[in-house]
């Protein structure tokens, strides 16, 4: 990974570099940033110019042997630690290497719940333990394969357990020479604030709405200036969301979300049994996720109720959908119309019984849906 090839990020990127050229590489640095941020990206990109053989002002040379091998993610001194799920059986990342290799080789700019997905384990939990600290501990141990830097890359540190974070405590405060710790992960509050004290934290900002746009029509010439923007404002910087949005891949979850609502309206109760039995098949961040964008389409909703359609990140048929359910939107229903989908979502983090939780959903948002605004 180079720098060159994500997007966005300019200032922090010339500023990282500056960094290592001139001799100032902290021993632990913390990438954090919200999802599709780029901070797995730019920590790749932060190890590749700094095994780089013949690094430029502006990048590494992409064509010295470290180059070559970091472009695989394969560097003899690059030691990859990420979240597995955690067995009697399976205890360090060594059996998921190659696997998360491919991913990240596809998607850099990867999730939690993608690469869970890829895992086949929707609803198993995503965990390091007490076994990859001392994986960790033992591989920095070794003297470096090439005489120059060892990186220990800690993809999602937000996951490590309370066991493993106290167990590289030392290790992460006193680094053996020519040692970074990179953490690139979307949540400091999870993490031990022992591990925060002992890392240099590096902000990464979500891109702006013009990068974003300028990225998805790199991806598709295709579509127009206008589609492109509104899929980046609806993105708020999210690559990974919009890149989904310019896809398609959303236009299945706005066909399900409109039919079933319309459902919930005219109370047709064998329409919403329908609907339940198919959410009940989804996995359950699918689920999450479904609850996540209808919120947001009832922002959008919202927006347009209060009439202020500046404000409103909606286009195509979500714009349609906008436009003609913000009628059914009063000052008695809107407000627990947010709070029902939010509750579910809450519900299902909870592991409840995601049928019986969409029927009452159907129900109670049925109601709100045909409930009218008190005359004065």
């Amino acid at each position: 990974m180079q720098f060159n090839k994500i997007i966005g990020h300019a200032e922090l990127k010339a500023r990282l570099i500056g960094n290592i050229r001139e001799g100032r590489v902290a021993h632990a640095q913390f990438f954090l940033g919200p999802r599709g941020s780029g901070v797995l990206p730019l920590a790749l990109a932060y190890a590749t110019y700094l095994f780089c053989e013949n690094p430029g002002e502006g990048d590494s040379c992409d064509v010295c042997p470290s180059c070559v091998m970091m472009a695989k993610l394969a560097h003899p001194d690059l030691n990859l630690v990420f979240p597995i799920f955690l067995s009697e059986k399976v205890k360090t990342c060594e059996a998921f290497v190659a696997d998360w290799r491919a991913i990240v080789s596809s998607v850099p700019y990867l999730d939690a719940e993608m690469w869970r997905g890829s895992l086949n384990g929707e609803n198993k939990q995503l965990r390091m333990g007490v076994d990859i600290a001392a994986e960790v501990v033992r591989k920095l141990s070794l003297k470096s394969y090439s005489g120059g830097w060892k990186v220990m890359l800690i993809w999602l540190p937000e996951m490590m357990d309370a066991a493993m974070a106290n167990k590289i405590l030392k290790v992460l405060e006193e680094p053996e020479p020519k040692t970074a710790f990179l953490l690139a992960g979307h949540a400091n509050d999870r993490i031990l604030p022992t591990i925060l004290s002992r890392t240099q934290l590096v902000k990464v900002a979500a891109p702006g709405p013009s990068e974003v746009a300028a990225a998805i029509q790199e991806r598709h010439p295709d579509m127009s200036p206008a589609d492109a923007r509104g899929i980046a404002a609806r993105s708020e910087g999210d690559l990974l969301e919009a890149f989904s949005m310019a896809n398609g891949e959303e236009e299945e979850m706005f066909i399900f979300f409109r039919d079933w609502l319309r459902a919930c309206y005219a109370n047709k109760v064998a329409d919403n049994v329908g609907f339940a039995d198919y959410f009940a098949k989804m996995g359950r961040e699918e689920q999450k996720g479904l609850m996540t964008y209808a919120l947001y389409l009832i922002r959008q909703c919202m927006l347009q109720w209060q009439d202020v359609p500046q404000l409103i990140a909606a286009f195509g048929e979500e714009m349609e959908f906008v436009k003609k359910f913000s009628a059914l939107l009063n000052v008695q229903n809107a407000d627990g119309i947010r709070r029902e989908l939010e509750t579910a979502h809450m519900h299902l983090e909870r592991n409840a019984n995601p049928k019986v939780l969409f029927m009452d959903l159907s129900y109670r948002l049925g109601t709100l849906l045909r409930m009218k605004e008190a005359v004065a």
